[in-house]
């Protein structure tokens, strides 16, 4: 007795092994298995090959190797198909297609059966000796239309909690033709109704922070612990042959993003299937949604690689040919369901839809917008109800269900409460991004307020914005990074970056006034030069400070310039940070945790290990953006001294001395005067070695409470009023998300002083 090969798809293939008790004479592959095994298969070595030789793009390889299936070794009137013959012939020679020979012999050892394949290429018809399964039929069922997607699976939810009202199973019930615009609803409504189904998310394992982890890191994955990592063991040996290069590495992460993670299973769901998965048995239950224009029929355009003229010299189905075989295999397959419902939408929230032109073509009968009930789902009814309400007091209207679902329900309409009411502390850190990275600009918002944290670090709801402001600035911080290095060339150096972005006319206008600026900043940085010792410079400097072990948690922090000076052992240095625009020494906000950018760096430095004996001698704000003023009569002495330095100096001459030489009557320190007699000016900002220690240390408290909160999940709404200013609340996109209340706001005293420091800066 001969052995059955059934060739068909493995969700029929599954349904066969549970309904047969013996399986022993049966074999099963999937067309596109008997396709590879019948001719051939290739692997990641061939795409290497065609990558490396001829620099095609990893889907363009693909392409080719698809398309050379049917290739013969004949001259063909079309160019295409005799490249695809060389390049077929190239690769046999090269070993890059893998044939199995002794598979055509063994077919005449089984029985060949194909179930549910419809669309199958004439030659391979004649190799299984297909007979068409298509004969005459009836297709006359009901026809539901909806104005929205959102009504269609509501309906489509109370028919199925019909259905298990009546005891059905939910593994006998089955959707079918639904594309990815319907998961995110289904799986909202369906839990509305309580009703447990699988949706096929196909989410790839690249974007996993396992995967991202080992690649980042390039360490050998040496123990398998979860499935994703056996995942990409399994890739790796897949791509063990190639050669680890650049290649390899696209090829790498193209495999790994179209690998997906498995979807959980439930013993009893609804299950989403394709039409023509399996033949559905006479207790089951079907529905079809989304039966629209160009979804069901789906419709082919002569769009591929291989045209429909070289389909034509190939003797495969054209595309013509694969949408009238389309339009028979449809209305067969849904009159064989005995239990089917069928329903289409007119709208989704992004697009308008067309009923499907088989509905014209059977003249099937249309139900138009069936009404809903009110008996299967208390959550629904109360979305409904504030719905109606909306529209009764918006505009007016009432509705026949309003009264009667005002009558059941109270929902709290025309209540609000604002509070953020957390989230579940374990569950935040297992999704946490390790290692948590803190900074000062992320602190200084905690600081501001921590809901708002919570939305631009946790959330992450604020995007990136490519302004034309931050470009330029990017632009002055990279070439004053460069200026001093050697074979510094100001010319190569801004065109290279303005190659980065497409410029407006008004945005290249802009530019001269814009580089003349630079220039004149950097002759001003060459006179400042010769007013100090401190030559040598660090410039966007990154340093990471550790702060905890059990959640990997770091400091980072960003200083565009340190200056300094190495005698002996020790290291005297300043601190300089770039600003555009109004600059604004003060530090006295940072008793609260606020404007603590300056003490930041400090902190940096004496943390970070950056210098083995660092001695303080400044930390300064230094301008390099302006707007002009139309006219003024001190124009030219702004213009002077616009580019000083503002900030705090060390108190000690003879350290302040080393830097600035100017330093009695200051041509690089802002409002920096010393006499003998009356010592330093009413206006010098200086700062002594307790008052740093002090400032140091308070700091250091700040980051580490800050960060200790954050990782504690706290994040209300907390927005802070200084002084009389909310500086919390004017500049922050997400108002419309806290609608914080009065009684939310933290009013905090203006400080005048650093006493909370023990001590003062004068």
């Amino acid at each position: 007795m001969k052995t059955k090969l059934i060739i068909c798809p493995n969700e029929y293939k599954n349904e066969i092994l549970l309904q047969t008790k013996s399986i022993c004479n049966q074999k099963f592959m999937t067309l596109n298995d008997f396709i590879k095994h019948y001719y051939f298969e290739y692997h990641a070595k061939a795409i290497y090959y065609l990558m490396n030789k001829y620099h095609f793009h990893i889907d363009t390889c693909k392409v080719y190797l698809d398309s050379m299936i049917y290739i013969e070794d004949k001259q063909y009137k079309s160019n295409k198909l005799n490249y695809l013959k060389e390049l077929r012939e190239e690769c046999i020679n090269n070993h890059l297609l893998e044939f199995h020979p002794l598979f055509k012999e063994s077919l005449k050892n089984y029985d060949i059966e194909v179930k549910n394949y419809y669309h199958i290429e004439n030659q391979i018809k004649s190799i299984l000796n297909y007979h068409d399964e298509i004969h005459s039929f009836t297709f006359s069922k009901k026809v539901y239309e909806f104005n929205s997607m959102e009504k269609e699976i509501h309906f489509v939810c109370q028919e199925i909690r019909k259905l298990l009202d009546n005891n059905v199973s939910l593994n006998k019930i089955f959707l079918v033709n639904v594309g990815e615009e319907y998961y995110y609803l289904l799986s909202k409504l369906f839990s509305y109704y309580n009703i447990p189904i699988e949706i096929p998310f196909q989410n790839p394992i690249y974007a996993t922070k396992t995967i991202q982890g080992l690649l980042n890191s390039k360490t050998p994955l040496l123990e398998i612990t979860n499935k994703v990592e056996k995942q990409y063991s399994e890739i790796l040996k897949q791509l063990s042959d190639l050669e680890k290069d650049e290649i390899y590495e696209t090829i790498l992460k193209e495999e790994l993003k179209h690998t997906y993670l498995s979807n959980p299973k439930y013993e009893e769901s609804i299950k989403i299937l394709d039409l023509t998965s399996k033949p559905f048995q006479e207790d089951e239950y079907v529905f079809v949604l989304g039966f629209n224009q160009d979804s069901l029929p789906k419709t082919k355009k002569d769009v591929d690689y291989l045209s429909d003229k070289d389909k034509k010299e190939l003797g495969i189905e054209t595309t013509m040919e694969w949408n009238k075989r389309e339009r028979e295999i449809i209305p067969y397959l849904l009159s064989k369901i005995k239990n089917c419902t069928i329903t289409y939408k007119c709208t989704s929230p992004f697009e308008k839809y067309y009923p499907s032109s088989l509905i014209k073509d059977y003249q099937l009968e249309v139900i138009k917008e069936p009404s809903l009930s009110n008996h299967y789902s208390h959550l629904v009814n109360k979305l409904k109800l504030a719905d109606l309400l909306d529209n009764f007091y918006l505009y007016g209207e009432k509705n026949e269900k309003l009264l009667e679902l005002n009558s059941n329900y109270e929902i709290g309409y025309h209540s609000y409460e604002n509070q953020y009411n957390g989230i579940n502390k374990d569950t935040y850190l297992e999704n946490l991004n390790v290692p948590l990275r803190v900074s000062y600009s992320s602190l200084n918002q905690y600081a501001e307020c921590k809901f708002k944290y919570y939305i631009n670090y946790v959330l992450k709801l604020n995007q990136y914005e490519d302004t034309f402001p931050g470009f330029i600035g990017s632009l002055y911080h990279k070439i004053l990074s460069l200026r001093k290095r050697g074979g510094f060339d100001l010319e190569k150096e801004w065109n290279n970056y303005l190659e980065k972005r497409d410029l407006t006319l008004k945005e290249k206008t802009l530019l001269v006034r814009i580089r003349k600026d630079l220039e004149d900043i950097i002759e001003v940085l060459k006179k400042q030069d010769l007013l100090t010792d401190y030559q040598e410079e660090l410039c966007e400097q990154s340093i990471v400070i550790p702060l905890r072990t059990d959640i990997s948690t770091e400091f980072i922090g960003y200083i565009d310039k340190i200056m300094f000076l190495k005698q002996m052992n020790d290291t005297y240095f300043s601190i300089v940070d770039y600003k555009s625009g109004e600059i604004d020494t003060k530090i006295e906000a940072m008793k609260y945790g606020l404007h603590m950018q300056l003490p930041i760096y400090l902190y940096l430095i004496h943390y970070g290990k950056l210098f083995e004996n660092p001695i303080f001698t400044g930390i300064y704000y230094q301008n390099i953006l302006f707007s002009y003023p139309m006219w003024n009569k001190k124009l030219a002495e702004q213009e002077e001294k616009k580019y000083y330095l503002q900030g705090y100096s060390t108190d000690k001459i003879e350290i302040l001395e080393k830097f600035d030489k100017t330093y009695q009557n200051s041509e690089l320190i802002k409002s920096m005067k010393y006499q003998e007699d009356k010592g330093f000016g009413t206006y010098t900002k200086l700062m002594n070695d307790d008052t740093l220690l002090e400032l140091i240390k308070y700091t250091k408290n700040i980051v580490e409470k800050e960060t200790d909160d954050i990782l504690n999940a706290d994040f209300k709404i907390n927005p802070k009023i200084y002084g009389k200013d909310n500086i919390s609340c004017e500049l922050c996109k997400f108002q419309d998300l806290c609608f914080h209340k009065n009684e939310d706001i933290v009013r905090l005293p203006k400080v005048d002083d650093l006493s909370f420091l023990g001590g003062d800066i004068k």
